[in-house]
């Protein structure tokens, strides 16, 4: 059984993304697009040590 109190409470607002965009496209929050022009975090991301859903959770837990 899914517990959904439980997904909205671990996801929240980043769970209206998943699923929406066609085959081989992401959907990303504009402040995440904004972060990635950050070399550091655009580093990060790119050596795997962050990834966009990470900043996306992060983007809205901020706008709250």
């Amino acid at each position: 059984m899914i517990d959904i109190k439980k997904k909205l409470e671990e996801e929240g607002e980043v769970r209206k993304f998943g699923g929406v965009p066609p085959e081989g496209f992401v959907l990303v929050h504009e402040k995440t697009l904004e972060d990635l022009k950050d070399f550091y975090v655009w580093k990060m991301w790119k050596n795997n040590e962050t990834s966009i859903n990470k900043l996306n959770i992060s983007n809205f837990d901020n706008k709250k």
